[in-house]
């Protein structure tokens, strides 16, 4: 069978110098969090977190809320290691919206000379979660300046997500500050957090059906795409002990919530995690998830190259997700403006549809229940050559030849890519290769 080689190239901001070449796995933070953090057992556990982050498979590290100490270890590790870091040093730049830190030194430009013969320093957190206009618009500015001093490192940035109280969906107020903070701040990337287990709204029997998570990343995932902004998502990598209405927490769990993000198109994952999880609180060594979290990167990065040539065109939810809820009216997809498929969803399921330049389509199913496998049938609008994209290598093989429909076997949590080519065409394979830019 013929196979296509197509090219795709570096996306970002239209108005930002930033660019991304690939599709990226971040962590929020290998070592032990805290400003205070400094003794030396702490500093060997920032080393071994490292090296364990990095042999699962995260391919870029945050240094978020460490102290001057653990950010130096995380830095130098990962320098020795050839890792990439997003530096943040709260003491002398940045700060973090919701607890209202506001950093009075604002020395980015002396924290940027410093480190700038750090090949691992892959950018700066300028701001974690900006609330009020004045943090925005100081974000706004951090951005101008790290793009005047250094244009090729990332000026990230994380917005709110709805559930903190200065966002509160009752008030209405969600939708408009993620408008405010992509407008005043116009950022190189797109990203925000949301963690519903633990959260009163995600329950044993209900999962995330009931879940905002779901309002928030089609809001921003929106916002995002009106203004070509890179989307990038950061969910919940363990149970975390100041949410105490989750009874368990297991892995699959975090596989629906990275899933999700890859379902509306997110082009970067990051994994909030507390030293724990992946990670061995008492070492830094391998934790109770390191082997699953590592398949979910190598799963991720095989899709990768696939999902960085992809623009997410809409995303569709079976009946059960948000039933009757207000906060989701004008955010839902229904099936009548499927492109792809007719008829209704399994329960639990959710589908997105995406397309590359060329016009070549695809199609994304995720099995919501992280209790129980899913067998999903879909019925397509017209005849069509299907396509399963490889976690394993990412290669497409067709799986079904001028098919009406087809058959997705999804375990708990677990999400699909393929590739649906209509049946009128002679069949084809498709592999992107990366072309930069030319000045």
């Amino acid at each position: 069978m013929e196979k296509r080689l197509l090219a795709r190239y570096p996306i970002g901001n239209p108005r930002r110098l930033w660019r991304q070449d690939r599709f990226i796995r971040t962590v929020a933070n290998p070592g032990p969090l805290g400003l205070d953090v400094e003794d030396d057992l702490s500093a060997e556990k920032a080393r071994r977190g490292v090296r364990t982050c990095m042999e699962a498979g995260f391919d870029m590290l945050q240094t978020i809320w460490s102290s001057k100490r653990i950010g130096r270890e995380i830095l130098r590790t990962a320098e020795s290691l050839g890792g990439a870091v997003i530096f943040q040093d709260l003491k002398r730049f940045g700060g973090m919206g919701h607890k209202n830190i506001f950093c009075e030194s604002d020395d980015l430009l002396g924290v940027m000379r410093e480190k700038k013969n750090w090949k691992s320093v892959a950018g700066y957190f300028m701001w974690d979660e900006p609330a009020t206009d004045e943090q925005l618009m100081h974000t706004h500015r951090m951005i101008e300046l790290c793009e005047q001093e250094q244009p090729d490192k990332l000026p990230y940035t994380v917005a709110n997500p709805s559930y903190h109280p200065l966002f509160l969906w009752e008030n209405g107020a969600y939708a408009p500050y993620i408008e405010r903070f992509v407008s005043i701040v116009d950022p190189a990337q797109m990203d925000f957090d949301y963690y519903p287990i633990g959260m009163k709204e995600c329950t044993e029997a209900t999962q995330l059906d009931e879940s905002l998570m779901w309002c928030d990343l089609e809001t921003v995932r929106r916002a995002a795409g009106n203004r070509e902004i890179p989307f990038w998502f950061y969910y919940q990598g363990h149970k975390y002990p100041f949410k105490h209405h989750a009874d368990r927490f297991t892995f699959t769990m975090v596989r629906a919530m990275a899933h999700a993000g890859m379902l509306h198109g997110a082009k970067a994952l990051s994994c909030y995690i507390e030293m724990e999880g992946v990670i061995d609180p008492e070492t830094g060594g391998h934790g109770i998830y390191f082997e699953e979290q590592r398949r979910l990167n190598e799963e991720i990065g095989a899709l990768g190259n696939t999902l960085m040539a992809l623009t997410c065109l809409r995303v569709i939810h079976d009946g059960t997700l948000l039933k009757d809820c207000p906060y989701m009216e004008g955010l839902r997809t229904p099936m009548e403006e499927s492109e792809l498929l007719t008829g209704t969803l399994p329960s639990r399921v959710s589908v997105s549809e995406h397309t590359d330049t060329y016009g070549n389509r695809y199609l994304m199913v995720l099995n919501r229940d992280y209790e129980r496998d899913s067998f999903v049938s879909l019925k397509l609008k017209n005849p069509s050559h299907v396509y399963r994209v490889s976690k394993a290598d990412g290669e497409q093989s067709m799986v079904y030849q001028s098919a009406k429909g087809f058959i997705a076997e999804l375990g708990p949590g677990d999400l699909a890519l393929y590739r649906i080519q209509s049946a009128e065409e002679a069949p084809y394979l498709i592999e992107y290769y990366l072309e930069k830019e030319t000045v």
